[in-house]
């Protein structure tokens, strides 16, 4: 009886000691994790004539180290047609991550609409999403003036 209580306090131990290590992990896995459809808030950093640089911040997504930061945009609010894609790594020691990219070849002085989004290197999509937002780019004289 002896041998088969030493058995069980054994194994009682060793589940106690694995749990220990092991539910960190399991918590850090879904750490981040956002609901599947979560809305992000975009910003326009700057807008310039012909090219804007646009942010966001979304919990920590976990997956692979690279991401790539994604602008669906366009000048027609339902055709987003462009895409402006920019590689970023996480950082698993920090709950948030900042997304940047920058959007090249815009026209002067034109409204543009956009989404905002993310994938793994691996290209599974992070749940984290925007709404269409818009800005609108500067003239060309305006931002000549300017310098």
């Amino acid at each position: 009886m002896t041998r088969a209580m030493g058995s069980r306090v054994t194994v009682l131990s060793i589940t106690a000691i694995s749990l220990l290590f092991l539910q960190p992990r399991l918590a850090l896995a879904g750490e981040g994790s956002s609901p599947t459809g979560a809305h992000v808030s975009p910003i326009v950093e700057s807008a310039a004539d012909t090219f804007a640089f646009i942010s966001w911040t979304t919990r920590n997504p976990r997956g692979t180290t690279l991401h790539y930061a994604i602008v669906h945009y366009g000048t027609d609010p339902n055709h987003l047609d462009l895409t402006a894609v920019s590689p970023t790594r996480i950082n698993p020691a920090r709950s948030d991550m900042v997304f940047r990219v920058s959007v090249d070849d815009l026209r002067p002085d034109t409204t543009y609409y956009y989404t905002v989004g993310s994938t793994q290197a691996d290209g599974t999509a992070d749940p984290a999403t925007s709404a269409v937002q818009k800005f609108k780019t500067r003239p060309t004289n305006e931002t000549s003036a300017e310098k």
